[in-house]
């Protein structure tokens, strides 16, 4: 049967793109947001830490927690962060999570469903198990307390606040949508950014301090900078899946 329609090919189809308005609009856009972290880092980072101090101070002794600082970029200034004890597990709870771990590392293996979750979670426990064992046989040698995780977690999203819009920009910018939908999506994924970093540093601290430092590691490797890329790749999903809804059959953008 013959066909009444021929549609275009997508072989060697291609976005029209301009280098000099890609840069204009990464000037405009994009250096602002970054510079905001550049300049402003010191009185972001302290913000955060009265404010973090602020919500645990209920679970807390008010002379258990102090605002500390550590040098960063010396024209600009120190970063602070929260300095606060942490809690130790018994070797109970080092047992009992080592047999989960390490029940979960057993079983999941027969889950025929939803692999790519499954390995994720079993990678997790494996974390965890090594954890775990570590506390149980060598807790005198674990190397770290909650302040060194807070500082280190502070300089690590002061870091990713200020690459954000730099890896977002690159993506978004020499796309043929408008600019304002660009600049909107930016800003979205920003302040996300800022609030998500905020609120994780109050769980963490709270876990770490309250419940138990042997959470350090999967608290990092799993639920830290993993997640924050995880948010920015699922926000430009969804600006790509708009535009490209929007622009598949107006073949007076594609070029071949």
């Amino acid at each position: 049967m013959l066909k009444t329609v021929i549609l275009y090919h997508r072989s060697y189809r291609k976005l029209p793109g301009s280098l000099s308005a890609f840069l204009l609009q990464f000037v405009l856009a994009v250096i602002p947001l970054s510079a905001i972290i550049v300049f402003f880092y010191p009185q972001i980072s302290k913000a955060m830490c009265q404010m973090t101090k602020t919500i645990l101070s209920p679970f807390f002794f008010s002379d258990t927690m102090r605002i500390a600082q550590t040098s960063y970029l010396e024209l600009m200034g120190g970063i602070s962060y929260l300095d606060l004890p942490g809690k130790f597990p018994s070797i109970i709870v080092s047992v009992i999570n080592a047999l989960f771990s390490a029940g979960l590392l057993t079983l999941l293996p027969f889950v025929e469903r939803a692999k790519p979750i499954v390995i994720f979670i079993m990678l997790s426990a494996l974390i965890h198990l090594i954890s775990s064992l570590f506390f149980i046989f060598l807790p005198s040698l674990f190397p770290y307390n909650a302040a060194n995780y807070s500082q280190l977690y502070m300089i690590q999203q002061i870091g990713i606040w200020f690459f954000v819009p730099l890896i977002m920009g690159v993506g978004v910018m020499p796309l043929p949508g408008s600019f304002s939908s660009k600049v909107t999506t930016m800003i979205v994924t920003y302040i996300y950014s800022l609030v998500f970093g905020f609120l994780r540093y109050v769980v963490f601290l709270f876990i770490l301090s309250k419940v138990s430092l042997l959470y350090m590691a999967i608290l990092f490797f799993v639920l830290g900078p993993l997640l924050d890329f995880t948010y920015v790749v699922g926000i430009y999903s969804v600006y790509i899946t708009r535009l490209a809804a929007r622009i598949q059959g107006d073949y007076s953008l594609w070029k071949w």
